[in-house]
């Protein structure tokens, strides 16, 4: 579940956030749990299923597997009509630990389980539109992302596109600072003006491009309001970011500095299809 929001707070504000929440997460942060180890053959078998781990370099490929085994030891998966597989839980730990590859588990302290559907699911939906009129509607999901939780993923749309988990997880991240509004915790090396100034331009540029009907830069899903560009924004970043590096350089380089990682240099384009994983 998203929120209508606004890319960011001023800079004092966003240091006051980082205290209280750094605060409360010292206090609130349970005990982690011992991290799972992936068998040698579970892990050769997680690599063939799950193109871009192939294109990871080998410091990179070691940490994301031991993210997988601290993502396995501290989250809840429940299948929802649905019996999950210990390397469907695997599949879906590599995409979700992906963007805390450098960021670190804690990242995804605030929540806790993922759910876990056959197919599309359509969960019933209210929202305020900017005229001010409520809506109510029963609206197909592939995936969805509470503040707190759950995390909820339809198999079948994961299979189709693993970005999807990417997608839902970029809104958990959004979240850390108390809102989903495009504009997550970021470290302290990185200004909040700059982020905010960069990302409400692109977004309002979105939105004026599908407004005078041209072809968008990226999916028009991104222009649903500001923390859904951040997804959207992260699944390019990661899989298509050869074609964000040249369309919106600077959305690049921001998630760049935040996630701390350089995708293009891995390749310009990188599958999400994952053959055979269909339920």
């Amino acid at each position: 579940m998203t929120m209508r929001g606004h890319f960011g707070y001023s800079e004092d504000m966003i240091q006051d956030l980082r205290n209280l929440f750094q605060g409360l997460g010292r206090r609130l942060l349970p005990a982690p749990a011992a991290p799972v180890t992936l068998t040698d053959p579970e892990w050769a078998a997680l690599r063939a299923s799950v193109p871009f781990i192939e294109l990871l370099s080998a410091d990179e490929a070691e940490a994301l597997r031991e993210r997988i085994g601290q993502f396995l030891a501290r989250k809840t998966f429940k299948g929802i009509g649905l019996e999950l597989l210990p390397w469907q839980r695997h599949l879906i730990s590599a995409y979700a630990c992906l963007p805390i590859l450098h960021l670190g588990i804690d990242a995804y302290r605030d929540w806790q389980t993922v759910l876990v559907y056959p197919d599309t699911f359509a969960p019933e939906q209210e929202w305020v539109d900017e005229a001010g009129v409520h809506h109510q509607a029963v609206v197909p999901q592939a995936g969805e992302a509470w503040e707190r939780g759950p995390v909820i993923l339809s198999w079948n749309d994961i299979a189709a596109d693993g970005a999807v988990i990417v997608h839902e997880m970029a809104h958990t991240l959004d979240a850390g600072n108390g809102d989903v509004n495009g504009f997550p915790p970021l470290p302290a090396s990185m200004s909040a003006g700059t982020w905010t100034a960069a990302f409400s331009a692109a977004y309002e540029a979105l939105r004026e491009e599908i407004e005078r009907g041209e072809d968008p830069a990226i999916d028009p899903y991104a222009a649903t309001d500001p923390a859904e560009f951040l997804a959207v924004a992260c699944e390019y970043f990661f899989f298509a970011p050869g074609y964000l590096r040249e369309t919106l350089p600077e959305i690049y380089r921001h998630l760049s500095d935040y996630f701390r990682q350089q995708p293009h240099l891995r390749a310009a384009e990188i599958a999400t299809h994952l053959p055979g994983a269909a339920a």
